[in-house]
């Protein structure tokens, strides 16, 4: 009795020499690790593993030991197969995991607080005599990562140490094992079981709670696109590098119908999904154009581990299944894309401007322009001027902005026209403007030039130069809804590679802006014949007024994406929506005579036109109400950046 009690002793007081001292500390990764020793009761002891991330800017978190997906690094300690010691508990932590989202990273993950943490694992120790030791391999696996993105991760990262040896509490006498043995044994591979159990089930639950979706890497600069293009390369799978932005609307209809289809999220997480902002980030808006020589958006480049790139921008409905499956293919690497991009002969080049001009004028934000431009010709014509030569220079207005503002942008600054119309503070001006004139149409103030400057233009003569400043107005307050297909002539002049690419820019914006201009050269010289009417200038009123309430609305669309970008809160999908339909439901009372202001007549007799016009004013409103309830406001949910 007397030798054991020696000998418990000796064993205790060779785990304490070990206790107090580390085992093994380094300093990998981004994490400094420090494993020791901490003594039991027998042969049982306790290995404690400490891991402090190492933060020189942005703290970094460690994934939790029970964090599941496909995203993260878990934290584990753990003793390598085949060793004498052996695990006989769980692994535990000094803090619990928190579950956060972190949409850089991947979403939904489970974390530890910024800061050290402390893993515990309970061991037996190797057999052998009191006052031993034995050399064991331990592996241990971390990821230190800060909200935006993870360092370099540590997996079975092997470690050796030393661990002092014990006399074998559970050793029958005869060499087999004893019915405590049988118990540890047991209760280790239940606890093993367990917990992989707890791993599947939390793992299939928390995809049954979550939507599937794209595991977008959002790169802010060049330098990290071509990170994680080679990133992509060196783990054997291509890069599908997505050149999205909140202006985008075609994009964000695509987002939010193809792209949540399970197909097609399968297709993109199967490969490395990256998405490029080129509306928040001007670095990589040029990267877009000086290395894929196109401004296009949506634009869906898939780049092969061998390099080779398949390019793919056409728009299309989610329930195009011949569409959609050639889609999956282009995604997949077994099928051809489809880039209505650029074209390098002058035929196509040509085709490009004509075919960007018509789609221009198809555009939200040339509708709010109609009435604002029937309104001044129709003064103009009152007033003894002359329309046609008015309309022209309306149009030479249109047509010198657009080339003027196109080759500026594009050929002196450098920049790039989605990046341009895009930016929050072009939308927030925009926005602004169309406050502006919306207000000015409802009669709220005159707006003109001041009386000095008129005088100054010539007097009589102003009516031309008011006329070409309502063209150059029409072009600035278009420019985000035309800077997609502007922009891609523009880019298409820039790639030519025959030294002609100014006289392209130039050729190739004027037939763009000649397609836009024409058709409201024609509107303008309407009003000509409409004043002739008998009781023009009363229509005409109730026309500037809906007019005006129009160019309100509009002015929401734009100050929705400077709101994304500054995160005001303010212009969000629910507020505008609901101020949508109360500018609908007030226009719709306006055109049946509820309500007038005080420049127009009473409203009769309510004729067919106006009953027509009416009742789809009021069913508009009816429709943007119960999108306020869950319903889907098709084009409209483009206009909402996610």
């Amino acid at each position: 009795m007397r030798a054991l009690m020696v000998s418990i002793l000796l064993l205790m007081t060779a785990v304490r020499g070990v206790a107090g001292e580390a085992l093994a500390a380094f300093t990998k990764n981004g994490v400094a690790v420090e494993i020791r020793l901490e003594p039991g009761t027998g042969d049982q002891a306790t290995l404690v593993g400490r891991l402090t991330p190492q933060s020189d800017g942005d703290a970094l978190h460690l994934y939790a030991i029970d964090h599941v997906g496909e995203t993260g690094i878990p934290t584990r300690l753990a003793i390598a197969p085949g060793e004498e010691a052996v695990a006989t508990g769980p692994l535990t932590a000094d803090k619990p995991g928190q579950d956060k989202v972190f949409e850089a990273l991947g979403g939904k993950l489970r974390i530890y607080p910024p800061g050290p943490v402390e893993v515990r694992l309970p061991i037996r120790l190797p057999p052998g005599a009191p006052g031993g030791s034995a050399e064991v391999t331990l592996h241990i696996s971390y990821m230190a990562c800060t909200e935006e993105l993870c360092l370099q991760p540590a997996r079975k990262e092997p470690v050796v140490v030393q661990l002092p040896t014990a006399p074998s509490s559970a050793a029958a006498p005869g060499g087999g094992l004893s019915a405590d043995d049988v118990r540890a044994l047991l209760a280790e591979q239940s606890e093993a079981l367990l917990l992989q159990v707890r791993t599947d089930v939390a793992k299939q639950l928390e995809e049954l709670s979550q939507p599937a979706r794209i595991r977008w890497r959002r790169p802010s600069t060049r330098v990290e696109a071509e990170a994680l293009i080679a990133e992509a390369h060196a783990a054997g799978k291509a890069a599908l590098v997505d050149f999205t932005g909140p202006s985008c609307n075609v994009c964000q209809n695509m987002a939010k119908t193809v792209f949540r289809l399970k197909p097609v999220i399968a297709a993109w997480n199967a490969q490395v999904p990256i998405e490029i902002d080129t509306d928040s980030h001007s670095d990589l808006a040029q990267w877009q154009q000086e290395r894929f020589k196109t401004q296009n958006r949506p634009l869906y480049v898939r780049i092969a581990a061998d390099g080779s790139e398949t390019r793919w921008s056409q728009p299309f409905d989610a329930d195009d299944e011949a569409t959609l499956e050639k889609f999956l293919a282009f995604l997949a690497g077994t099928g051809a894309g489809a880039d209505i991009g650029t074209s390098s002969d002058l035929g196509g080049f040509l085709l490009l401007a004509l075919l960007g001009g018509l789609f221009t004028l198809v555009m939200p934000c040339t509708y709010p322009m109609i009435p604002f431009t029937i309104n001044f010709f129709s003064k103009q014509a009152a007033s003894g001027h002359r329309v046609v030569p008015l309309a022209a220079f309306y149009a030479v207005g249109i047509i010198a902005c657009f080339v003027g503002l196109g080759v500026v942008v594009t050929g002196v600054i450098g920049s790039s026209l989605a990046t341009v119309s895009g930016s929050p503070v072009t939308n927030l001006v925009i926005g602004a403007l169309f406050i502006v004139l919306g207000l000015s149409l409802l009669g709220a103030f005159l707006l003109r030039l001041p009386s000095s400057l008129e005088n100054a233009l010539g007097g009589g003569r102003s009516g031309y130069i008011g006329a070409l400043v309502m063209g150059l107005t029409f072009a600035v307050t278009a420019f985000a809804c035309t800077a997609p297909f502007a922009g891609s002539v523009l880019a298409a002049a820039v790639a030519d590679n025959t030294g002609n690419a100014w006289a392209r820019a130039i050729g190739g914006m004027a037939i763009y802006a000649s397609v836009v201009a024409v058709p409201f050269f024609l509107l303008a010289i309407s009003p000509g014949l409409l004043a002739r009417l008998p009781r023009a200038s009363g229509w005409m009123n109730e026309f500037k007024i809906v007019g005006g309430l129009v160019e309100i609305a509009a002015a929401l669309k734009f100050l929705v994406i400077s709101d994304h970008h500054w995160h005001w809160g303010v212009f969000t999908r629910t507020s505008v929506v609901a101020a949508w339909a109360a500018l609908a439901l007030v226009t719709a009372a306006y055109i049946f005579g509820r309500w007038r202001t005080a420049s127009d007549e009473p409203v009769a007799q309510i004729g067919i036109a106006r009953v027509l016009i009416g009742t789809l004013t009021l069913a508009v409103a009816l429709w943007l109400t119960a999108g306020l309830f869950g319903a889907d406001l098709a084009v409209l949910e483009s206009f909402f950046p996610e």
